[in-house]
C-alpha cells in the first residue's frame, strides 16, 4: 500500500511539473481574470435580464434572443452571462481578503517572532484556539447575525486566513533572528526596525507569497460556500456559489445549472493550486535542485 501511495504521489508531482499542466493552468486563470475584469461587457446577454419563455433551456439551445451556449436558468437568464458576471466576486473578494489576512499575519508573526517571550506565547495561544475551532461555523454565525456586506465577507474570510500567515512568519522569524549576520547587525548597532525591514522581511516574503497563492484558493472556496448558504456577497447577479444553491432543485431536470458553476470553481481553484506548487518549487532551493 505504501509503495502504491508513493507511486501515485510521484505521478501527481510529475503531472504538476509538466509544461502542459502549467500552460493549461495559466490559460484557465487568465480567462477567469479577464472575466472578472471585463464583467458584463464580455457577456453575450444581460445577466440580469429574465425571459420566462426561455427558462431551463439546455446548453446550445436557440431561443428568441439567440443561442444559449451554456443554457438558461429557472428565470430564463443566460448561464454563461451570469457566470461571467459572477467571476468578479469570486476573485476580487477573495484576493482582497487574502491580502488583508497576509498583512495582518505577517505583522503579527514578525513582531511575535522577533520579540519572543510572552508575545510568542500569546500568538501561539490565540492561533491554537482558532485552529481548533471549525471556522466555517464561526463565519456563518458572524455573517448570519450581522447583515451580509462586502466588507463583512472580506473581513470574515481574512479572519480565517491570517493564522497561517502568522504561524509561518513567526517560525521563519524565529530562525532568522538567530543567524550570525543578524548578530553582526546588532553589534554594528543596527536598529530593530532596520533588522526587520532589511533582513527579516525579505527572507520571509517568498514563503508568504507561496502561502498567499494557496490561501487564495481557500478564500475562493470560502466565498463560494458562504454564497451557497445565502450569506455571501449581496449582489443583484448571482455568484458562483449562489448559482450552485439555486440549481439544487434542478439536479435531475437541468444539470447544467450546477455543473457549469461548479466546474468553474473547480478549474479556478485547481489552476491556482498548480501555479502555487510551481511557485513553491521555484522558491525552494532543495526542490529546485531536483
Amino acid at each position: 500500500m505504501k509503495s502504491i501511495l508513493v507511486a501515485v504521489q510521484r505521478s501527481l508531482a510529475n503531472a504538476i511539473r509538466h509544461p502542459f499542466t502549467l500552460g493549461f493552468s495559466s490559460i484557465v486563470l487568465g480567462i477567469m481574470v479577464c472575466m472578472a475584469i471585463g464583467g458584463t461587457s464580455l457577456a453575450p446577454y444581460d445577466p440580469e435580464e429574465q425571459d420566462l419563455g426561455a427558462r431551463l433551456l439546455a446548453p446550445g439551445s436557440l431561443g428568441s434572443a439567440g443561442r444559449y451556449w451554456l443554457g438558461t436558468d429557472a428565470l430564463g437568464r443566460d448561464i454563461l452571462s451570469v457566470m461571467i458576471a459572477g467571476a468578479a466576486p469570486a476573485l476580487v473578494v477573495s484576493l482582497v481578503a487574502v491580502c488583508l489576512a497576509a498583512a495582518i499575519g505577517v505583522i503579527v508573526g514578525v513582531f511575535a517572532g522577533f520579540k519572543g517571550g510572552r508575545y510568542a506565547s500569546v500568538l501561539l495561544f490565540l492561533t491554537n484556539i482558532q485552529l481548533a475551532f471549525p471556522f466555517f461555523l464561526l463565519a456563518v454565525t458572524i455573517v448570519g447575525i450581522l447583515r451580509p456586506t462586502v466588507p463583512l465577507v472580506i473581513g470574515v474570510i481574512a479572519l480565517g486566513g491570517w493564522v497561517r500567515f502568522a504561524r509561518v512568519t513567526y517560525a521563519d522569524t524565529m530562525q532568522i533572528r538567530e543567524l550570525e549576520y543578524i548578530e553582526a547587525v546588532r553589534v554594528m548597532r543596527g536598529s530593530d526596525a532596520r533588522i526587520v525591514l532589511r533582513h527579516i522581511l525579505p527572507n520571509v516574503l517568498p514563503n508568504i507569497l507561496v502561502l498567499a497563492t494557496f490561501g487564495l484558493s481557500t478564500a475562493i472556496i470560502m466565498e463560494s460556500s458562504l454564497s451557497f448558504v445565502g450569506l455571501g456577497v449581496p449582489t443583484a447577479t448571482p455568484t458562483w456559489g449562489r448559482m450552485l444553491s439555486d440549481g439544487r432543485d434542478y439536479l435531475v431536470t437541468a444539470w447544467w445549472l450546477t455543473i457549469f458553476p461548479g466546474l468553474a470553481i473547480f478549474l479556478l481553484v485547481l489552476s491556482i493550486n498548480i501555479l502555487g506548487e510551481r511557485l513553491r518549487d521555484s522558491t525552494d532551493p532543495k526542490l529546485s535542485l531536483q
